[in-house]
C-alpha cells in the first residue's frame, strides 16, 4: 500500500494573525472566573460550617448511644456494676469512656467531641447495675448541642429510660 502525501506551501500572503491559532484565556477571562468562584465560596462557608457543625452533633449522638449500648450489655455480661463517664470529671466534650466499676476495667472510649459541640443536662456519670438497669431513678439526659447556637442546627437528645435503654432524638431535650 503506497501512502502520496501532498504538501501545500504555506502562502506567505496571509496575515501572521490569520496563520497561527490563540489558545487558552486571556487575563480578563481569568480574573472573571476568579472573582465568580471567590463570591460562590463566600456565600457557600456559613453553610458548610453549619452542616459540619450538625454532623458532629450527629456524631456525638450516635457514639454516646454506641457506648451505652456497650455498657448496658457488659453490665448483664459481667453482672457487675459498669460506669460511663466522662474522660475529664465533669466535661462530657473531653470524651468518655465506659469501664467496668470494680476493677476499672475500660471496655469502650471516646475522643473529644470537636468543635462548636457542647454537652448539657448530663449527670456527672451514668452507672449500669448488674441487671442493665441505670443505677438511679428516673431518665438520664445528655444534649448535645451547637455551641454557637445558629438556625438549623439541631441539637441531639440522648435519654435513658430507667430500664437503660437509651434514645436518640432530634431536638433539645424536654
Amino acid at each position: 500500500m503506497l501512502v502520496i502525501l501532498r504538501l501545500r506551501p504555506i502562502d506567505e500572503s496571509l496575515p501572521l494573525q490569520r496563520r497561527t491559532t490563540a489558545r487558552g484565556f486571556t487575563l480578563v477571562e481569568a480574573l472573571t472566573v476568579l472573582a465568580v468562584i471567590a463570591v460562590l465560596a463566600t456565600v457557600a462557608m456559613p453553610m458548610l460550617a453549619n452542616v459540619l457543625a450538625g454532623q458532629r452533633l450527629r456524631a456525638a449522638g450516635t457514639d454516646m448511644m454506641s457506648s451505652l449500648l456497650v455498657a448496658r450489655s457488659e453490665a448483664i455480661k459481667r453482672n457487675a456494676q459498669v460506669v460511663v463517664a466522662p474522660r475529664n470529671a465533669g466535661d462530657w466534650t473531653s470524651g468518655w469512656r465506659v469501664a467496668a466499676l470494680a476493677t476499672d476495667e475500660q471496655v469502650d472510649r471516646k475522643e473529644a467531641l470537636g468543635l462548636r459541640v457542647d454537652v448539657s443536662l448530663a449527670p456527672a456519670r451514668i452507672v449500669y447495675e448488674r441487671n442493665g438497669r441505670l443505677g438511679v431513678g428516673g431518665v438520664a439526659r445528655l444534649e448535645f448541642r451547637d455551641s454557637e447556637s445558629h438556625p438549623g442546627v439541631h441539637a441531639r437528645c440522648v435519654s435513658i429510660d430507667p430500664s437503660g435503654l437509651p434514645r436518640l432524638s432530634v431536638g433539645p431535650c424536654v
